[in-house]
């Protein structure tokens, strides 16, 4: 379970570096980036998730299985995207909700409802029961809020479950972790993980912790029962 944990998001790496260049590669050039990102990719897991780095080392050969498999649909949702190319206001994350939805709808772990957050639209990602059945320890009260316009983001609000129990927190930041990974762009991904992998263990109720990297502004708290993160356009 931990290997093809990994080895999704190993594989939305990539589909979320394909995607920010405007087209995705072929095959062969996404084998030759897996081969070459592998070093660099544990040196990264070493420091922000360690348990992922001893998987790394077997992940890739069935990584290149699974493009194979997986790459069609991937094409087919990057190009029926409605915000490719599409100019969207200034200000927000710069997000588009509806790669999100395509990358962790692809896990079979999320569902999506449309609703509403603090006044503006928003898409509300809960587990499915396979997700639930994952991360059973937070799976009850889990919810990811991604606010504002579909195209640009102006907030995303993730709330997990929090118990003092080491399992509580362990599958809380695996949990964030592989929201966020199909969510951040790629060179913001490793900042925050290192950040939160230090901060979400040790938080007491009431604490807080934040954080800037690059223009988004990462705000982690504890209450009596959960923790939430929001992630805010930087000032």
């Amino acid at each position: 379970m931990r290997n093809k944990r990994l080895l999704l998001i190993v594989g939305v790496m990539f589909f979320i570096m394909a995607c920010s260049c405007g087209a995705l590669p072929s095959l062969q050039g996404l084998q030759n980036a897996a081969t070459t990102a592998l070093p660099a990719m544990q040196t990264a897991a070493s420091t922000a998730l360690p348990a992922m780095e001893t998987a790394a080392a077997t992940a890739l050969p069935a990584m290149e299985t699974a493009a194979a498999t997986d790459l069609p649909a991937m094409e087919t949702a990057a190009a029926s995207n409605p915000c490719a190319g599409t100019p969207t206001a200034t200000g927000g994350l710069g997000i588009s909700v509806n790669t999100t939805k395509t990358i962790l709808q692809m896990t079979q772990q999320f569902t999506f409802a449309s609703g509403t957050a603090n006044g503006q639209p928003a898409e509300i990602a809960t587990l499915t029961s396979s997700g639930a059945s994952s991360f059973s320890a937070v799976a009850q009260g889990f919810s990811a809020a991604f606010i504002g316009d579909q195209c640009n983001l102006s907030q995303i609000t993730i709330t997990i479950p929090r118990t003092d129990q080491q399992d509580s927190s362990d599958q809380g930041v695996s949990l964030l972790n592989i929201v966020l990974t199909g969510t951040l762009p790629v060179d913001v991904q490793l900042p925050f993980f290192t950040w939160v992998t230090q901060n979400y263990p040790t938080m007491a109720v009431s604490g807080q912790q934040q954080t800037t990297v690059k223009t988004f502004q990462f705000n982690l708290q504890r209450n009596q029962t959960s923790m939430v993160l929001d992630i805010t356009p930087a000032k």
